[in-house]
């Protein structure tokens, strides 16, 4: 398996994740892991700006419970 790098800000700052996965993640694969990471270790919340989402579910809800965008995927 590929070590991926995965970018995500919140509260104006970048952070990343390991995320271990055969071929380059997709951004909705991505996005998935990163949701269920922040179920795991954010508290959730209400984020307004929420509502200007575009996007899937899971971006979706990533962006109004735990205020987190994903910003990028990169081979580790």
């Amino acid at each position: 398996m590929t070590e991926w790098v995965i970018s995500y800000q919140k509260d104006n700052n970048t952070s990343t994740l390991d995320m271990s996965h055969a071929t380059r993640p997709t951004i909705e694969e991505a996005t998935a892991f990163l949701l269920e990471w922040a179920r795991q270790h954010l508290p959730a919340g209400e984020y307004g700006a929420a509502r200007d989402q575009h996007g899937d579910a899971a971006s979706g809800e990533l962006l109004r419970r735990y205020g987190v965008t994903l910003s990028g995927i990169a081979e580790k």
